[in-house]
């Protein structure tokens, strides 16, 4: 068995488990029910017994108060009893199969002292024979008060569905045969196209027959013409709606018409939720691109901040090695010397031991601290004169300009010291 039919078969017991089906001949005959082959065992015997009416969890049977049945019954009527159904399949071929039930009452059969009528519970869940049977009975009945206005349009695929061969039938309006042309068809009624006047066919009884291919049978269906009315651009052609008579629509074409509107719910049920799944994968689609744009944006952001703090480093790193250089005694040398380099310098004349004025020119080309020989330093750093010149150094204008180069070294050293200060207590703030 088929896993939607597996459903159909779950939802039809769950649904319709406590409703009544009561067994009239017409219902036999949609049940493919044969009632001759119905019997009850009990303590070993079985006896053949009139099925009254059954649901998915219990039945009623009739019997004679001479059988032995109920002669069993009533000696114990806590004794199991089993209830034997028959069906016939499509093929004609019989279908056998036994409900375990217990007995739940018995009463004499509308005050008959030779028939009595048995209630029987059933003790498990029946056969999805009888389940698949029985609850489509009751779904066409229920969908048959339910829906009975709602109407089916004929076209090529209700038609299909439904196993009308063809659109044209035929109506017996005052038992006069006229050619027709389905429009629609309901529970309930239908509307047809046909010639005629519509005064005249307005309130007349009527019959619609209708021949269904996949079970090649003929119903035909009782009623009257509620409405009439000319077709749109036609004087010789009428419209009409007829009401069938509720007490006498053959089951057949009830199932017929609840199996188009269960078969067309299913596909609207279906369309409902591939969209609803559609809808949902493009929602998660959605949200993972979401997702993704927001990672994206983070780690921007992140690495933003990470080279922020990583030129803050760099810089915070130079103003130290910065601040380290200008504590370094070499580096005060340094200035020093750059200070004095800013002396001016002065003119030198050819020496006594006859240099040319190119070698004085290279000689004075050199940096200031090469104007000084060692020697001299040596011997307390005194101005000397050229030889062979009358020119001579200003002492007191050297010592000036060397105090003024010294004030500006410890200025220059006090402005780092500054600057290290202020560097080291940022690098502790964003240390931080």
């Amino acid at each position: 068995m088929g896993i939607e039919n597996t459903t159909k078969i779950s939802r039809y017991y769950d649904y319709f488990r406590d409703k009544e089906v009561v067994f009239t001949k017409a219902n036999l005959n949609f049940l493919r029910m044969d009632p001759r082959q119905i019997y009850l065992k009990c303590n070993g015997g079985q006896w053949p017994c009139i099925i009254n009416s059954t649901s998915l969890q219990m039945a009623k049977v009739i019997v004679g108060t001479s059988s032995g049945a109920y002669v069993e019954i009533n000696k114990k009527k806590e004794t199991p009893v089993s209830l034997r159904f028959c069906f016939i399949d499509e093929d004609g071929a019989p279908i056998f199969f036994f409900v375990n039930c217990t007995v739940a009452e018995v009463k004499p059969y509308q005050g008959s002292n030779e028939l009595a009528i048995v209630n029987l519970s059933f003790t498990q869940r029946p056969p999805d024979d009888l389940i698949a049977r029985v609850g489509e009975f009751v779904e066409v009945n229920e969908n048959f008060n339910i829906r009975k206005e709602e109407r089916i349009a004929i076209n090529k695929n209700s038609m299909r569905e439904l196993g009308i061969l063809k659109e044209e039938s035929v109506i017996f309006i005052a038992n006069v045969p006229r050619r027709c042309i389905l429009k629609d068809v309901s529970f309930g009624g239908a509307r047809v196209m046909l010639l005629g006047i519509p005064k005249f066919l307005q309130d007349k009884l009527v019959q619609l027959r209708l021949l269904f291919s996949d079970t090649n049978e003929q119903v035909a269906l009782n009623g009257s013409i509620v409405n009439a009315v000319f077709m749109e651009g036609r004087k010789d052609i009428s419209i009409v709606n007829i009401q069938f008579n509720a007490n006498e629509i053959p089951m057949s074409y009830k199932f017929h018409i609840n199996r188009y509107i269960t078969s067309y719910q299913k596909k609207i049920i279906e369309n409902q939720m591939k969209n609803a799944e559609a809808a949902a994968k493009a929602a998660e689609e959605e949200a993972k691109k979401a997702e993704e744009a927001k990672a994206a944006r983070e780690k921007k952001i992140a690495e933003n901040m990470a080279a922020e703090k990583e030129e803050e480093k760099n810089a915070i790193l130079a103003k130290v090695a910065a601040a380290k250089a200008a504590q370094n005694p070499q580096g005060e040398e340094q200035a020093e010397a750059a200070a004095e380099g800013e002396k001016p310098a002065e003119p030198q004349t050819q020496g006594a031991e006859g240099e040319s004025p190119a070698a004085s020119e290279a000689s004075a080309g050199e940096s200031p601290a090469a104007e000084v020989p060692k020697e001299e330093k040596a011997e307390g750093s005194e101005p000397k004169a050229s030889e062979g010149s009358d020119e001579i150094i200003d002492t007191e204008g050297h010592e000036f300009i060397k105090s003024a180069a010294e004030e500006k070294a410890e200025s220059f050293k006090n402005k780092l010291d500054d600057q290290l200060e202020s560097a080291i207590e940022n690098a502790t703030d964003i240390s931080k």
